[in-house]
């Protein structure tokens, strides 16, 4: 660099060395801040062009330099004088013919660097500089690939940098646009056609096709008859042009969509696809996964696009149809992936057309065989152990998302035609004689799980043979499970056919047997299909319900607790449909058991085992469930149960002082006892300051972000009754929890009480909402405050959303402009005044810390908290603009420079007086906004650079 002598370019290449040689961390992270901040100098603009041109300096300085360009062209083109946008455009083509041959990186960036500054230029600045472009370069064969890359650069920033303020016409629409596009059309046409061309420059080629089509600015109609779009199909047989040529193509026919302004081009198109066809059946491309995914996606995108015109002109569409079925019936399941939506379209398309014709036989045939596709990829491979890990996983995967296809095959052919394919096929595999292989039979057995939802339950003449062969197949674990799931899926047709209850319960009932074999799956599946057999058929089950009883209580020791979990589902949902002078003894029948296995615990002498800890927590899980699905009682409690819920609650109250330090007892107890409390409403009320005691205790013995979140639920839902015991036992818990949350905050970052604080906040919004005078003329108000503040500082979005919310409703409390003298006073405003002294002295209080946790916020925080954090500060303006307008100043300052540079931060400051000297709340809320937009951007400009090192 000896002919650069230049200090501020000797700086760059020190700064440069630093970071790409120095073991130093410290001095790599200086050198990158200082190469960030000299960027954005107007000093930049010089001393790049100065390294650009230089003849020794070393590519990643000369790399530097064509970035410095791109980023300032992007960010600070308005700093540079009018005067000097057209020399720093010409020094850029002088750049861009220098670099043609390479290194690519450096011209990559020169492209980009040209095209976005040719966006933001007026068209009296540079008229039209594609044909500028074009003009100038487009007859050199040198600078033929430097010119195809600022094509497709030029067209990818229109589509994608939306930082640019685009001043030219470029993709305005009419005639310019046509004659632009007609451009890039004939000089693509002209290079694919010329003699000797090479595959890099052919690759270009279309990669540039697919980047302008995209723009909009290259019509799919103007390609009709051009040499690129025969080169697109000509060139599907080269090895070295296939992956550009398919992208092509398929960028093509996606631009075709408006087929009624495209006819010329579809015309031409669709012969070249038909042609396809025999290409899928050659052996010799059926071996090359890579080249049957991309004709795949060529034919997928023309028949998704083209549904309207297939549906219409079945009979000449259909070897395009026909295609896309060979596709599916690959045996990658990948690529049969890229067929589905199609079939979704097309089935949508004959069904909505179905009013006016039908669809032809041979759509018909196609889809029939489409079944049978399907099923065949259902099959697990005959040695199951070859699919293992994540490879199992995305087939299981792959088998629901295909079953979808099975019901726009319903759609199209009926659900009784389709269930019969899957029926005949079981039929063939049970008749065949010798052992049946178990994945013949499960294979089509989840193809009728898929179909479920298009059955008619009213159906009498597939679904009765499907009924009467489940019981009667292999007893296979596997089979077995995928029957089961076949009868969950179809309670609905049940519902309409008891008749099948008295064979089907027992089949149900019998895979409970597994779970002591070791097969688990069949467990599951029989709790799932006797839950939904319960739910859809309850009315026929009431008179079960005694015999389900007892054999609920046979295997509740044998299964699970998730299968136990989805039999008292289950049992509810009879319930639910018994008499209601029945409900509450039959509710009591299966629910106690779950009370009286706690209530035996909490009183034995032992301390409870680790398994009988989690037996406890499941039985309040099953009390949850029986009491969610069976709500409150319509006639309410019976007289003999008035005592039920006091005694319910002693046995939750004993467990809880014995095992309430326990977080995980904590939440599933806290749970159950929510639903109690809306089962029991009137008698819980009763209970409830009795509740409100030992939350509290237990709270400050071992603090569980359960507590808080029920203390918060029985707010919500009693303290609009204004009782006096009760909002005394609310006031007496709020201020205990509130003093043991501030105690926690003493010794622990905020980030490990997450959930503690999430829920303390839950639990202020709602005082605040219905109780004000708890938390505004507690002592504790200030501590509450604190932990808030506290909340602020963490990184999980809906917690800080949730905490702004509690503070916006503290410093926009419509106590603090309350006027007295106004009509139509809200209720409880005599406290009003002081609530309004409260809120004040805590907000000033904390005004420092509070502005400069909001203001690290907005720099730095996401979209949805810098809206509310703005809000915020537009009230502190109105109600605190004195406490604001001193605390600015030294959160200002702690703001990180890569963030805000001295600069900004001065540019804000004087926003910001000025607003607060006119007392102009929304003045004040535009000077934060602001140095929000500021603060992005330069975030924005810091990863973008980042990105590039």
């Amino acid at each position: 660099m000896a002919d650069a002598s230049n200090a501020a370019v000797q700086q760059v290449v020190e700064a440069l060395k630093v970071l790409y040689s120095d073991p130093n961390p410290n001095a790599k992270e200086k050198a990158d801040g200082w190469l960030k901040e000299f960027q954005k100098s107007n000093d930049a603009w010089a001393t790049a062009q100065l390294i650009l041109f230089a003849p020794d300096a070393p590519v990643e300085t000369k790399l530097f330099a064509a970035q410095t360009f791109r980023t300032k062209i992007t960010y600070d083109l308005d700093t540079l004088p009018e005067a000097h946008l057209l020399p720093l455009r010409d020094s850029l083509l002088t750049a861009l013919r220098q670099f043609s041959s390479g290194p690519r990186v450096i011209l990559t960036q020169i492209c980009i660097a040209l095209a976005d500054l040719a966006l933001q230029l007026t068209a009296e600045q540079w008229n039209d500089p594609t044909a500028s472009m074009i003009e100038l370069f487009g007859k050199d064969p040198a600078m033929a690939g430097a010119l195809l890359e600022w094509l497709q650069v030029l067209a990818e920033e229109y589509n994608s940098n939306f930082k640019l303020e685009v001043k030219n016409d470029f993709g305005r629409g009419g005639e310019k646009s046509v004659e632009r596009g007609g451009q890039v059309i004939g000089l693509l046409s002209m290079y694919v056609s010329a003699p000797g061309i090479t595959p890099a420059l052919h690759n270009q080629c279309f990669a540039c096709l697919g980047a302008w089509l995209r723009t909009g600015q290259a019509s799919a109609s103007s390609i009709a008859g051009s040499a690129i779009l025969s080169s697109a199909f000509a060139s599907l047989p080269n090895d070295e042009l296939f992956e550009t040529a398919v992208d092509a193509l398929v960028d093509i026919i996606h631009e075709t969509q408006e087929l009624q302004d495209n006819v010329a081009v579809i015309q031409e198109i669709v012969p070249q696809l038909t042609a396809l066809k025999a290409t899928l059946s050659d052996p010799a491309t059926r071996e090359d996964e890579d080249r049957m995914r991309g004709l795949c996606r060529i034919l997928v995108e023309a028949g998704e696009w083209y549904e309207p015109l297939i549906v219409q002109h079945q009979d000449s569409f259909l070897p395009l149809v026909q295609a896309i079925a060979e596709c599916a019936a690959y045996d990658n399941l990948e690529i049969v992936g890229i067929t589905l939506n199609f079939w979704y379209k097309l089935s949508k398309g004959l069904r909505k057309a179905r009013e006016t014709a039908t669809p032809s036989p041979a759509i018909l045939e196609v889809f029939a065989n489409l079944v049978g596709t399907i099923i065949r990829h259902l099959h697990y491979p005959d040695d199951e152990s070859s699919l293992v890990g994540h490879e199992r996983d995305t087939f299981r995967n792959f088998r629901h998302t295909i079953g979808d296809t099975l019901k726009d095959c319903c759609g199209v052919l009926g659900a009784t035609t389709c269930l019969r394919r899957s029926f005949d096929i079981i039929s063939t595999a049970l008749s065949s004689g010798g052992s049946v292989k178990w994945q013949d039979v499960e294979a089509p057995l989840f193809s009728m799980r898929s179909m479920g939802a298009e059955v008619d339950p009213r159906d009498n003449e597939i679904m009765p043979q499907i009924m009467d062969v489940l019981p009667k197949l292999p007893p296979h674990p596997k089979i077995r499970y995928a029957a089961i799931l076949v009868i969950g899926r179809y309670t609905q047709w049940i519902d309409y056919h008891p008749e099948h209850i008295q064979f089907q319960l027992p089949y149900i009932s019998s895979g409970f047997e597994d779970a002591q074999s070791g097969e688990a799956d069949v467990s599951a599946a029989a709790a799932q299909a006797m839950k939904y057999l319960c739910k859809d058929c309850s009315h026929h089950l009431v008179p079960y319900l005694p015999q389900l009883h007892t054999f609920l209580q046979s295997v509740a020791s044998k299964i699970g607790p998730e299968d136990l979990l989805d039999l008292a589902a289950a049992m509810a949902h009879i319930i639910v449909v018994m008499p209601a002078e029945e409900q509450a003894q039959a509710l009591s029948t299966f629910v106690l058991p779950n009370v009286e296995l706690v209530h035996t615990l909490a009183a034995g002498d032992s301390p409870a085992t680790k398994d009988e800890l989690r037996a406890a927590c499941d039985a309040f899980e099953r009390i949850d469930m029986y009491l969610a699905i069976v709500g409150q009682l319509p006639d309410g409690l019976p007289p003999s149960c008035a005592d039920t819920c006091g005694q319910v609650w002693q046995v939750f109250d004993a467990w809880l002082a014995k095992y309430g330090n326990n977080a995980v007892v904590a939440e599933k107890t806290c749970i159950a006892l929510r639903r109690g409390l809306q089962f029991f409403d009137e008698a819980a009320f009763q209970v409830a300051p009795a509740i409100l005691e030992r939350l509290a205790v237990s709270f400050e013995a071992a603090p569980a972000s359960s507590y808080l979140w029920i203390t918060g639920k029985m707010v919500d839902m009693f303290a609009r009754r204004e009782d006096r015991t009760f909002d005394t036992a609310v006031k007496s818990a709020f201020e205990r929890e509130s003093i043991k949350v501030f105690q926690l905050l003493q010794g622990t970052a905020p980030a490990q009480v997450a959930d503690i604080l999430d829920d303390y906040v839950h639990l202020l919004s709602d005082l605040i909402e219905y109780s004000p005078s708890t938390v505004f003329l507690s002592p504790s108000f200030p501590s509450s405050f604190q932990s808030l503040l506290s909340t602020l500082t963490l990184l999980t979005p809906q917690i800080v959303l949730a905490a702004l919310d509690t503070v916006r409703s503290i410093i926009g409390h419509e106590a603090l402009q309350f006027d007295p003298s106004a009509p139509n006073h809200p209720p409880h405003f005599g406290a009003y005044p002081t609530y309004a002294t409260a809120i004040r002295s805590v907000v000033e209080a904390s005004s420092a810390q509070l502005v400069a946790i909001l203001l690290e916020g907005l720099v730095e925080g996401g979209e949805d908290a810098s809206t509310n954090i703005l809000t915020v500060f537009r009230l502190l303006s109105i109600q605190f603009l004195s406490q604001l307008a001193q605390a600015i100043s030294p959160a200002l300052e702690r703001l990180p420079p890569k963030v805000v540079n001295d600069a900004e931060k001065v540019e804000f400051a004087g926003k910001f007086s000025a607003a607060v000297a006119e007392q102009n709340p929304n003045k004040v809320k535009d000077s934060f906004t602001w140095l929000l937009r500021t603060s992005r951007k330069s975030r924005e400009r810091a990863r973008i650079s980042d990105d590039r090192r």
